[in-house]
């Protein structure tokens, strides 16, 4: 068989060509707008780095202003308003764009900063937030910056099981099988026991086990002072103040006079003897009319008798001095009375011997030094700044023996403030 002659194909270079021309610069083209692209989003990126980098600035530069400054003024939001104008108003870093800060206050002790940043190079703003707090919470019921011995049939309890804890940034001894303490035992410096003692799997000090130091609070009466005095009525606080004529003056929250009291006088129970450091001491079984409420005493205090059956208590005790418990007192906390889960606050030493409870999660504060020896039920937590001990003050050494049992659950709130954290940054 024959084949076919194939047809003249000269004809179809042409169009071919003219093809494969449109078909490279189709490809030109979309290459060029990729690379355009690829232009403008990296230029958009570098203008939304630089505007994140100058908003963390503006946050990091709140934070170093606020945690160099005093926070002695009652509150972190206090501070911010004192500090952070500067900071406010710095809106120029020398043509590379900038930032502003602002800020709102979440409590006493928290602040909301927010910083926004802006590129020199296009306007893109980035915003970037974070919680900064002072707020202190402490996980353990009994916490000091000195040693501490627990002995005696004490118990350390905690409300679902979560801060039942000691912790002492000193030398850490306990003493007696009938010891109980629900969480962790724990001692920067060393840790002895005897007679077995029971103490959660945690626990320890050296020479076994290493264990970081914990922040403690400063104990000061005068912030309590500043709290009741902020927070509550002016007549549920009472200040006993010593006048130069060496008479007690008693003042309410604003500092009106409601009466001078005399040596051996005495004022909603609390009978006065002058000195060297002034004293008060309750004795009565009963409050009288009018006086429950916030006291802020000029020296030394004791309580002798068993006020609040069947009535409790509505008090929070502050003494620049020393604090003794001998009596029976039934405390209650209430928001028109105390300060905010605050029992007894000490700017010398706190010692318990008596029987004392109360039925709220309350502070029991030394600047110096504690000493629990009753058979008291209490809840709440128990902190020693451990200062230089006073001579002459009640106690030297801080400890825990008798019968007490302290209950604590962490939910604690006292007006302490801690060092300034950042609980939370982002977008």
């Amino acid at each position: 068989m024959k084949s076919k002659r194939v047809a003249n194909d000269r004809g179809l270079i042409l169009p071919l060509a003219l093809m494969a021309f449109v078909i490279l610069g189709a490809l030109a083209a979309a290459i060029l707008s990729i690379g355009g692209s690829e232009a403008q989003i990296a230029s958009n990126h570098l203008r939304s780095v630089q505007a994140g980098f100058l908003a963390e600035a503006g946050l990091e530069h709140a934070f170093n202003t606020l945690y160099n400054s005093t926070l002695a003024p009652p509150n972190l939001v206090t501070a911010a308003s004192a500090n952070l104008q500067n900071v406010v108003s710095n809106s120029s870093l020398g043509g590379a764009g900038s930032y502003t800060v602002q800020y709102q206050a979440a409590g006493d002790y928290t602040v909301r900063v927010v910083s926004t940043g802006v590129s020199a190079i296009g306007g893109s703003q980035a915003i970037r937030r974070a919680v900064m707090s002072t707020f202190f919470r402490s996980n353990d019921a009994i916490l000091t910056d000195g040693s501490l011995t627990v002995g005696g049939s004490t118990d350390v309890l905690a409300t679902g099981g979560t801060c039942g804890n000691v912790h002492t940034n000193g030398n850490l001894d306990l003493n007696g099988s009938n010891v109980q303490i629900n969480g962790n035992a724990t001692a920067t410096g060393t840790y002895t026991t005897s007679g077995n003692p029971t103490v959660g799997p945690g626990s320890g000090g050296l020479p076994d086990k290493v264990i970081p130091r914990e922040y403690v609070p400063h104990i000061d009466p005068a912030d309590f002072l500043n709290t009741a005095k902020a927070k509550l009525p002016a007549g549920s606080v009472f200040q006993m103040t010593v006048n130069a004529d060496n008479k007690n003056e008693v003042r309410d929250g604003s500092g009106d006079l409601l009466q001078t009291v005399d040596d051996k006088g005495s004022y909603c129970g609390w009978k006065y003897t002058a000195g060297t450091t002034a004293s008060w001491k309750f004795s009565d079984n009963a409050v009288p009319p009018g006086c429950n409420g916030t006291f802020y005493f000029q020296g030394n205090i004791e309580v002798s008798g068993s006020p609040g059956n069947p009535d409790p208590w509505k008090t929070t005790l502050i003494a620049t001095g020393d604090i003794k418990i001998t009596g029976n007192p039934t405390i209650t906390a209430d928001a028109s009375y105390t300060v905010h889960d605050s029992l007894f606050i000490a700017g010398r030493d706190v010692k318990i011997q008596g029987t004392p409870s109360n039925g709220y999660n309350g502070l029991i504060a030394a600047h110096e030094q504690f000493d629990l020896s009753g058979t008291g039920t209490i809840v709440g937590l128990i902190i020693g700044e451990n200062a230089f001990n006073t001579p002459g003050s009640l106690v030297s050494a801080n400890t825990v023996t008798g019968n007490i049992t302290l209950t604590y659950n962490c939910g604690s709130t006292p007006p302490l403030q801690g060092p300034l954290q950042i609980l939370s940054w982002g977008l």
